[in-house]
């Protein structure tokens, strides 16, 4: 009779950590994780750029982050946190090269008190990050949303421009495919306890969460395996290239891959696509200017469907991380039509170069130093898809995390596998009641 179930983690990103990070921590369960790519995080990699290590993507901790900051303590990391240090925000909204700052966008009041407004009933319930109220806003799509609030025939005007040049800034897919029922609980708590002015970050580095999670995982017994696709599952064994292994419970956390969830769901779409970027360090001559000054923190840039890539949002790295990487900025170009090529290292300089010089014309091409070429950046998940993963969850020992929810932040990934953790757990215990045995 064993004392212990087995647990697999298919993923190693946040939220197949975080997963596997519950299960051993219960004490109820040995765990093997599964990562396809040969380095653990996922999304959350950070790199050197003049030897200050650098989050390539955006990771800043709202104080909402409940999961978030309750892992972190039991991490020991909530002092490697400091506050954000800001600087403004620009927007360039109309096409004419004009930047506004953040406090200076024209919104309309009248239509801010039917979007706020109509919102209201639907937003104040407290959300649940994990398991977002699907028929709260039902299939509608930001954009469907926003013109049905404001009564309009076509394009909502400034609010849907500008919550798409934020939402495709920060990778996420156009608001006129993002759902409403995935986007307004992270809006909801971004109006209601904080929005970025009240984030921390990791100045050295978001990786140090993903090494410090995977260090206890195996330091506690569990199993991490990188390189090591899963190509298929039975029931509750996993496939790799060389071996199948069995457990008690699989949480499935890695990318929506239509491959493997046709093992898991077969009855079942993958109905998620990812959106295409490439993210970038390039270093000028000098620092660029944006809205008439020096003393920048981001700047986001409207979305134009034409161009075969585009770069959507700049940071400068030195509002972040210091003086030390003044002139530095870094960049996210979308990559429209080409929806999971492998782009040549020729291509993806070029591509940076080039949208470096049109971003910022009086500082030349400059250098890029670095850049991670994701082909599947942000999931864009269907409500159906979502629908029928929740209902498969639970069953025939299989569990969900991550991606699959459409709306990836870090809040959603570490909560999305905990709860998948703590319902395997709940799960198996009851199993093992009813055997006799003791978990």
């Amino acid at each position: 009779m064993r004392d212990k179930q087995h647990a697999i983690v298919v993923g190693g990103g946040l939220a197949g950590l975080a997963a596997a990070h519950a299960l051993i921590k219960s004490k109820k369960c040995t765990v093997t994780l599964f990562e396809s790519e040969p380095v653990l995080g996922g999304r959350v990699q950070s790199r050197m750029v003049r030897g200050q290590s650098v989050d390539f993507g955006g990771f800043l901790l709202y104080p909402w982050y409940e999961e978030t900051h309750r892992l972190l303590a039991s991490l020991g990391l909530s002092g490697r946190i400091q506050k954000t240090p800001l600087s403004d925000i620009y927007y360039f909204l109309d096409g004419n090269g004009i930047a506004t700052k953040e406090s200076d966008v024209p919104f309309s009041i009248a239509d801010g008190v039917k979007i706020w407004g109509k919102s209201f009933f639907q937003m104040i319930p407290r959300p649940n990050l994990s398991a977002p109220d699907l028929d709260r806003f039902g299939d509608a799509t930001v954009s469907q949303y926003l013109r049905m609030t404001l009564g309009t025939d076509g394009h909502a005007g400034l609010y849907e421009t500008f919550f798409d040049t934020v939402n495709q800034g920060y990778c996420y897919g156009p608001v006129t495919e993002s759902k409403a029922s995935f986007m307004a609980p992270i809006v909801r708590q971004v109006k209601v306890h904080g929005d970025i002015r009240t984030t921390s970050f990791f100045p050295d580095g978001t990786r140090v969460l993903v090494d410090a999670l995977a260090k206890e995982i195996v330091s506690l017994g569990g199993t991490i395996r990188v390189g090591s696709p899963v190509v298929g599952v039975d029931g509750l064994a996993v496939r790799t290239g060389d071996e199948t292994i069995r457990g008690d419970a699989i949480v499935f956390a890695q990318t929506v891959s239509s491959d493997l969830y046709r093992h898991i769901l077969p009855d079942v779409s993958p109905d998620c696509r990812y959106t295409h970027f490439v993210t970038a360090a390039v270093e000028l001559d000098r620092t660029p200017i944006v809205g008439n000054t020096l003393d920048w923190g981001a700047a986001f840039y409207r979305p134009d469907e034409s161009p075969p890539f585009q770069a959507l949002s700049a940071i400068r790295l030195s509002s972040l991380y210091g003086p030390s990487l003044d002139g530095c900025v870094m960049i996210n170009v979308v990559i429209r039509g080409r929806h999971d090529e492998t782009l040549f290292p020729k291509e993806i300089k070029k591509i940076v170069l080039d949208e470096t010089i049109r971003l910022f014309p009086g500082n030349g091409a400059g250098k890029m130093v670095d850049s991670i070429h994701w082909t599947k950046t942000m999931p864009v998940s269907q409500v159906s898809f979502v629908r029928s993963v929740r209902a498969a969850h639970g069953k025939n020992g299989h569990f969900f995390a991550g991606d699959f929810l459409g709306a990836p932040s870090i809040e959603t990934a570490i909560a999305t596998g905990a709860a998948a953790a703590r319902d395997a757990i709940a799960t198996a215990s009851s199993v093992s009641r009813h055997m006799g045995t003791s978990l």
